[in-house]
């Protein structure tokens, strides 16, 4: 359960906009999927503090020809990852860019959405801890 005084905003900071970067995302290849979101990460450390978490939705023409129904499962995404962002810890000097992308058929509904991100979060909370103990190790 979320803490009382947690900001549930999502800020234009949290926002990943650069079309090169979401291709630089995607094709690294590094996802983790739960049905019917498919998460591509990239971790980059930097010497600067101010660790940041930026996310980009990702819902494809080919799956829905109108554009109020891939607006629709973009803004069912943005809505679940606000109110559960809060999951994940990262320390100050770790960068993180999300890329969500919809693998579904049919427009889902926010309860699936919602309980399938917490997963996805939970998952990426993980495999970031598992990084950066690796990282100590070396």
């Amino acid at each position: 359960m979320p803490h009382a005084d947690a900001k549930f905003s999502f800020p234009e900071n949290k926002r990943l906009k650069s079309s090169q970067r979401i291709r630089f995302i995607v094709a690294q290849r590094k996802s983790i999927a739960k049905y019917p979101i498919k998460c591509f990460y990239q971790t980059d450390f930097c010497q600067t503090s101010g660790g940041n978490i930026r996310v980009a939705m990702l819902v494809s023409k080919r799956k829905f020809r109108h554009a109020v129904d891939r607006n629709r499962v973009k803004r069912l995404f943005r809505e679940a990852f606000r109110l559960n962002y809060n999951i994940l810890t990262i320390p100050n000097n770790l960068n993180l860019d999300i890329c969500w992308m919809f693998v579904g058929q049919e427009l889902p509904e926010f309860s699936t959405v919602s309980k399938v991100s917490i997963e996805l979060l939970k998952t990426l909370q993980t495999i970031i801890n598992q990084n950066i103990s690796h990282e100590k190790n070396n």
